[in-house]
């Protein structure tokens, strides 16, 4: 959803709003059943209610951020150091293979057929091994980026009272939903589904709450 404002008439005031995007621009073709706005002075206290809730309990914070850190950090299965060296050993040896047959050929000792052949398959396996060996270091700087978030995010609430939380400002609230990796997802009938500290494909979240206009639940 994208926030719209919308004015009212001759009068200054504005009026501001989430909703679909997609159900703007194809409105036509029913691609989207969400169609509904949702006026931004009612959904956003909800939201702030809930997460100044979650901030008002630090202790309890770090134990769940550090849970779903560890959580991530298990994603991938066995020894991250051993598979990344397992991964640089193998480019390695693509290279001292391609120097070996690379030789062989210059020595008659196989046709330049055969070194294609080879060359080709030593070549699948170099782009195998540089895409797990991205595919490990992007996941770890990924754990290490939800380490400092928990960090900073925990420093900043060191730094605020607890009965100041309610009186920060929309942007102070929304550095905080950065860090919180926070997603709100607003349902047909108005019900906002709520998740912190996940990542985009939805794994790993500490903690989802469905919450209503009569409160959270």
């Amino acid at each position: 959803m994208r926030a719209h404002t919308v004015g009212s008439g001759n009068s200054p005031k504005k009026n501001h709003y989430y909703a679909c995007s997609r159900a703007r621009i194809n409105y036509a073709y029913g691609t989207c059943s969400n169609r509904k706005s949702h006026r931004a002075d009612r959904l956003e206290p909800m939201v702030w209610e809930y997460v100044s809730g979650v901030m008002k309990d630090p202790e309890q914070l770090r134990d769940d951020l550090d849970r779903m850190i560890e959580l991530k950090r298990q994603g991938r299965r066995g020894d991250l150091g051993k598979e990344a060296k397992l991964w640089a050993d193998k480019l390695a040896e693509t290279e001292t293979k391609r120097a070996r047959y690379q030789e062989m050929a210059a020595e008659n000792l196989i046709t330049f057929e055969e070194l294609r052949t080879r060359l080709v398959e030593l070549d699948e396996t170099r782009k195998t091994a540089e895409r797990e060996l991205a595919s490990l270091r992007s996941h770890e700087e990924y754990v290490l980026g939800l380490e400092r978030d928990r960090d900073a995010l925990l420093d900043s609430l060191e730094a605020v009272a607890p009965e100041r939380l309610d009186s920060l400002t929309p942007e102070q609230r929304h550095q905080f939903y950065k860090t919180l990796r926070l997603t709100v997802f607003v349902q047909p009938d108005g019900l906002l589904e709520v998740s912190w500290a996940g990542d985009p494909e939805g794994t790993a979240i500490c903690e989802i709450a469905t919450l209503s206009r009569s409160g959270a639940r």
